[in-house]
């Protein structure tokens, strides 16, 4: 696969998708603005889907597309946050640098074709992996999860309600067109993610795995699992993962490959 301008829009695409019906659920403030090619989401004070994807992809993007952004989360006390593929207008780096943006950081866009066949899984017989379980397992495995990530800066800590801040935010993908999935080890909720259909794109997201349970392959179940259930609903599978994290490579060992890196880009 190649990263070009028709491949990147529909990766894009298909995750303010998932992003705009997330901050749908039950939020009565959550907003959309679709602008300059991209759309701009926003959910809650904080919500990892307040964001602009796809900026400058479809149409060149003015300063007026600019200004209409900006007064949108202005409106609603909330920082800019824009996700910029590379393979969008090329002078928009600049033009976003000197309006105040700042690179906050990056993030890996993977993809692969959908399998035309059935996708093994690697895991263990003691591991099985159910969809559409229910909310509390979900919500307990994907809170702890990402409350505990394999990296963590030197001088930096965990604070000790992470768990109850991201079980607040990871409630938005209780909607029921999200599918969830669960791995279960021996009786125990051990790890958990999401999958969602936009436009025949298979989007999975938001994986996460308890410490003690890492590094046996329950990732690479959830997201086999994921792609056998979409089979003839989707012809690309993609994936957001932190550039060079564990995540990463799980993917790339199941046929995906970084398609570009995105530039996070804030202005408070």
């Amino acid at each position: 696969m190649h990263a070009t301008l028709e491949l990147a829009r529909r990766i894009d695409r298909a995750e303010i998708d998932f992003c705009s019906l997330a901050a749908t659920l039950g939020v009565p403030d959550a907003a959309t603005l679709e602008q300059g090619g991209g759309r701009a989401v926003y959910c809650a004070p904080g919500s990892p889907v307040n964001k602009v994807l796809g900026l400058g992809l479809d149409a060149g993007v003015t300063d007026d597309d600019l200004d209409a952004i900006e007064d949108f989360y202005a409106e609603r006390g909330c920082p800019v946050q824009i996700e910029l593929c590379p393979l969008a207008s090329a002078d928009l780096p600049a033009r976003l640098t000197r309006r105040g943006y700042v690179l906050q950081a990056f993030e890996n866009e993977l993809a692969r074709l959908a399998p035309g066949g059935p996708v093994p899984s690697s895991s263990g017989a003691d591991i099985r992996v159910e969809a559409g379980t229910s909310d509390g397992p979900w919500l307990q495995v994907v809170s702890e999860g990402f409350a505990s990530p394999d990296r963590v800066l030197e001088g930096t800590s965990v604070p000790r309600d992470t768990t109850t801040t991201i079980a607040g935010v990871m409630r938005l993908f209780l909607h029921p067109e999200l599918v969830r999935y669960v791995a279960w080890v021996d009786g125990h909720a051990a790890a958990a993610g999401v999958s969602f259909v936009s436009d025949g794109v298979l989007g999975i997201f938001g994986t996460a795995t308890l410490p003690r349970f890492r590094r046996r392959g329950l990732q690479s179940a959830i997201v086999a699992r994921a792609m056998n259930d979409a089979r003839g609903r989707a012809d690309l599978v993609m994936a957001t993962t932190e550039p060079g994290s564990i995540s990463q490579r799980t993917f790339e060992r199941l046929g995906f490959q970084v398609i570009y890196t995105r530039a996070i880009l804030v202005k408070y």
